[in-house]
This record gives C-alpha cells, sequence and structure tokens, in this order.
C-alpha cells in the first residue's frame, strides 16, 4: 500500500479503537454494583475483575499467531463482534456468576482486538517511525478507554446499567463497521510458515523479555494505583470527586503527549527514554502515598501522566524493532506483550490488597511505584546489555 492508504487505514483504526475502547470502558465502574446487585460476594467481584485479564492472557498470544498465518482483519472483526454479544449478555444476566463467566469471554475477544490492531499498526509502520505510529495509535486508545467511564457514568445516571450496556453494544457495532468497510489487512510479509519459530524465540530473546517485564511492572503499577488512590484520598478526608480529577487528568496528560513522546523516540535512543519514563512514574505513583493535600497528589498525578506519555511510545517501539530483528510475526511480538499487559493487571491489584492489611492505605501505592520501577531497571539490564535501543534512530525522511 502507498504511503496515504497506510494513513488513511491507521486513522480509520484509530477511529474503531477509540470507539471500542469507549464502549469497554464505559462499563468497567460499574460492574462491583452490579455484581452486588446479582448477589456477589467480595470474592467473586474480585473474580468478575480478574476473568478479563485472565483469559486475555492466556488467548492473545495464540491469537496473535493465528492472526499472523490467518490474516488480521478477521480477528478483529470476530473480537468486536463479541463484545457486542457480550454486552447483550451482560444485560440478560441473572446470577453473579454469568458475569464472571462473560468477562471471561471479553477477555478472550480483548485478546481479538487491541493485541492484533496492534500488529497491524507494526505491519504498517516504516522503520524509523515506530514511535510516532504507535503514538497516533495510544492516543486513540487511551482516549477511548479515558472518556468510556465518563460517557458509561452519563448513561447510568439516565437509564441504569441498561444504558451503559447499550452503549458498549452500540459502541461495539460502530466500531465492527468502522473496520469492516474500512479496514484492509495489509499484504502480508512473506514466509510465515517458516517463521512460526520465531514466536517461541521471543521468549528466549534477552532484550525482548526485558521488554516483557518492564510491561507486567508498568500494568501491576498501574492497576494498583487505579485500585487504590481512590483509599488514599478517602484516608485524607477528599471527596470521590476529587478522585476522579485526578484520574481524568493523569489520562488527559499521558493521551497529549503520546505523539510528542513518539517523535521523540524515533528521533533519540529509545531505552533510556523508556527506562527514564518508568522510573520517573514509579517514583511519583509512591509519593503519592506520602502527600497530604489535594495539590500534592494532582501535581504527582501530572507528572506521572508525563512520564507515562514519554514512556510509554518508546518501549512499543522497541517491541516492534526487537520483533522484526527477530525476524518475528507482529501477531506473536503483540500478543506476548499483551500478555505480559495481562499479568501484570492480574496480579497487582491483589498483592496491593494484602499489602493494606500489612501495612495501610499507602503501602499499595508503594508497591506500585516499586513494580514500575522495578520493570524499568530488568529493562536497562536485559534489554540495554542486548545493545537494543541505546543509539538513536536512524534519521529518515518522515515528511
Amino acid at each position: 500500500m502507498s504511503a496515504s492508504e497506510d494513513k488513511r487505514l491507521l486513522f480509520i483504526l484509530g477511529v474503531a479503537v477509540f470507539v471500542a475502547m469507549l464502549g469497554v470502558g464505559s462499563i468497567v465502574p460499574f460492574l462491583s454494583i452490579y455484581g452486588i446487585e446479582l448477589g456477589a460476594s467480595g470474592w467473586v467481584i474480585g473474580l468478575i475483575f480478574s476473568a478479563f485479564s485472565l483469559s486475555r492472557g492466556i488467548f492473545a498470544p495464540i491469537v496473535g499467531m493465528l492472526s499472523d498465518r490467518y490474516g488480521r482483519k478477521r480477528f478483529i472483526l470476530l473480537g468486536l463482534m463479541g463484545y457486542f454479544a457480550a454486552a447483550l449478555g451482560l444485560l440478560m444476566a441473572a446470577t453473579a456468576w454469568e458475569l464472571v463467566f462473560n468477562r471471561l469471554a471479553q477477555g478472550v475477544f480483548a485478546a481479538m482486538v487491541l493485541p492484533v490492531c496492534l500488529a497491524v499498526v507494526a505491519d504498517l509502520t516504516p522503520k524509523g517511525q515506530e514511535g510516532r505510529y504507535l503514538g497516533t495509535f495510544n492516543t486513540a486508545f487511551l482516549l477511548g478507554f479515558g472518556i468510556g467511564p465518563f460517557a458509561g457514568g452519563v448513561a447510568y445516571d439516565l437509564w441504569g446499567m441498561a444504558g451503559a450496556l447499550l452503549l458498549m453494544a452500540g459502541a461495539s457495532a460502530v466500531a465492527f463497521l468502522a473496520v469492516l468497510i474500512g479496514v484492509r489487512s495489509p499484504k502480508k510479509t512473506s514466509q510465515i510458515k517458516a517463521k512460526v519459530g520465531h514466536s517461541i524465540d521471543l521468549y528466549k530473546d534477552r532484550a525482548f523479555l526485558g521488554l516483557l517485564t518492564a510491561r507486567m511492572g508498568m500494568a501491576a503499577s498501574m492497576g494498583c494505583f487505579i485500585a487504590f488512590i481512590p483509599l488514599q484520598a478517602a484516608a485524607l478526608g477528599m471527596a470521590q470527586s476529587q478522585v476522579g480529577t485526578f484520574l481524568g487528568v493523569n489520562v488527559i496528560v499521558m493521551v497529549l503527549l503520546q505523539r510528542p513522546g513518539g517523535a521523540l523516540a524515533d528521533r533519540l535512543p529509545r531505552l533510556p527514554l523508556a527506562v527514564a519514563g518508568l522510573l520517573a512514574s514509579g517514583i511519583c505513583k509512591a509519593s503519592i502515598a506520602f502527600a497530604d493535600g489535594f495539590w500534592p497528589i494532582m501535581a504527582l498525578a501530572v507528572a506521572e501522566g508525563a512520564a507515562g506519555g514519554l514512556g510509554l511510545p518508546a518501549m512499543m517501539a522497541l517491541v516492534i524493532d526487537r520483533g522484526k530483528d527477530l525476524g518475528c510475526e507482529m501477531g506473536s511480538a503483540m500478543g506476548a506483550f499483551t500478555t505480559a499487559l495481562s499479568i501484570g493487571v492480574f496480579v497487582g491489584p491483589p498483592v496491593g490488597g494484602w499489602m493494606i492489611n500489612q501495612w495501610g492505605v499507602g503501602a499499595p501505592l508503594v508497591f506500585a511505584g516499586a513494580a514500575a520501577s522495578a520493570g524499568a531497571i530488568a529493562m536497562a539490564f536485559l534489554t540495554g546489555s542486548a545493545g537494543v535501543g541505546t543509539r538513536p534512530v536512524a534519521k529518515l525522511d518522515v515528511t
């Protein structure tokens, strides 16, 4: 495809992902309420949330490899169709266990959407422009997931849980149509069958293992940050609207810096950018545990968003670079990366919850900072020792 066709495809894919994530994000804040209404106990509420990450983590690498062999578009469409069906299924749920099984199914559908869409972006990306392409895609993804809870909240206030679920169903249907009509898979790279073994080599490669470890640390850190900052704020006597302000501003800053961060990652050495971003993110999260008021926490939330905005595109660009260097198809690479994300999200909040009982409400935020920092150090050591991302990307014509 020509460069103009690539950009058009990237735009349509970004719109579709934005709409789909808006729909998925619209129901997340209300799942615990819905579960309680259906008789869920505390640990079943936990299962409702963890089931999604569990099934996504298991199926992401499988779907990624299958999309390398059979093409991307059919899996994206199947995942979006699954989101639509899952929303209607939640609407008809009669027991809390139906919510658990529905979320397990949603995790499988999620494995067909985000990692496969990322693989399409990676397929399109010219050498040396990975940062700006991923920055553009991340903007759409994060913006959709960030606006989703607000849109879902409006729908919930107007029409109850049915309103939020119908919003998810409608958004999934719109995204499905956008992909069906506007997206065609880029030309598949050659000799897929000969390269399938490289999907296993990903997990053996020292540099890629460092990137996966960093992604797990970042995901565990963000999971604890979102889950436990409300408790820290409540302990300081703050209203939940103030918590929403922290999280909202954090996401907005991160979104605004995705494209500039991606452009920097295409000009400067990517590994130092990714390591610095992750370390700064960890320091900010841990510091919130010791903050004593609204404005100190707000300042740290802004700084954390800036750190994530600058570090994430660089880290993801390194994933694409290393996967291509190893001769691995991008579905396999992005499937592995998504599994690392799912493991972090699955493990982080339960560990943080256990730490509350041991050391108080600030402990999970300290753990969040430690997890992000440990991931950064592992990436610096493992990926840096392989010489990956330590030099500036070659200057190319990116006009």
